[in-house]
């Protein structure tokens, strides 16, 4: 579980062994089609998940069936927390392309929480973090423009898709539709389309069919008004390595 290693080791020293305590869970696989929901709201699963490969998305749905997405999942993200307190998933959460994941008890996972220090500590900057993103998201949909908006979230996904991959990477494939950024930015998929072309104008981004880097970061950065102390990931220190990932291998976690 390379990715989920790489995740812990930003909060604990002790992630290798952090890891071994959860596959001394005796943890099953499970795969699920683009599409598929992971978790359906209103379900009492019991299960915990952690992503080896694949993207995932939580998302809410209104009466008119209209999506809000609330975040996107990467390997090494772990769901759905609400299991260790017995409560019914309040959201959904669905696999973006094909996607594999590690499942356990949350019982289980609950008492080793409560005989590790060290896991419980990786836990809680984990839940930390993700409830920082959250809230950026808030500030996101709630202030900045739509090209703002999309900047940002790029950046976010290229700090959190590094992270994953223990190097820095500028280059990224990523399978996310321009309705999924509409639904997770509160823009139309015209909008979004319009103004991923416009960055391409200003040498912002290149992109193809399969793929988007990112041409000018610290520029980027500036009109995106983005911030990275908010995904508490300051041990990060990789050297910049142009890395695409494909997602024929989704980002493989081994």
């Amino acid at each position: 579980m390379k990715a989920f290693t790489n995740r812990l080791a930003q909060y604990v020293s002790t992630a290798n062994a952090v890891t071994e305590l959860i596959e001394g869970l005796t943890p099953s696989q499970q795969a699920f089609e683009a599409g598929e929901d992971i978790v359906s709201a209103g379900e009492d699963t019991g299960t915990l998940f952690i992503l080896q490969s694949g993207w995932a998305i939580r998302y809410r749905l209104v009466e008119d069936g209209r999506r809000q997405i609330l975040n996107f999942m990467l390997p090494g993200d772990i769901f759905d927390l609400q299991a260790l307190g017995d409560l019914k998933a309040d959201h959904s959460v669905a696999a973006l392309d094909e996607v594999e994941a590690v499942t356990f008890d949350a019982k289980n996972f609950l008492n080793v929480l409560k005989a590790s220090g060290p896991v419980a500590t990786a836990f809680w900057w984990s839940a930390v973090q993700e409830e920082s993103v959250l809230r950026e998201q808030i500030v996101r949909i709630g202030q900045l423009s739509a090209r703002e908006r999309i900047g940002h979230l790029l950046l976010e996904l290229q700090r959190r898709i590094s992270l994953v991959l223990g190097v820095e990477t500028l280059s990224l494939r990523l399978p996310v539709t321009r309705v999924d950024i509409a639904d997770a930015l509160g823009l139309t998929p015209v909008h979004v389309s319009r103004t991923l072309s416009g960055m391409k104008r200003m040498a912002l981004i290149e992109e193809d069919r399969v793929s988007l880097r990112i041409l000018n970061k610290p520029k980027l950065e500036e009109i995106s008004q983005f911030d990275p102390e908010y995904l508490h990931i300051s041990r990060l220190d990789l050297g910049t390595e142009a890395f695409e990932v494909g997602t024929t291998d989704k980002y493989k976690a081994g």
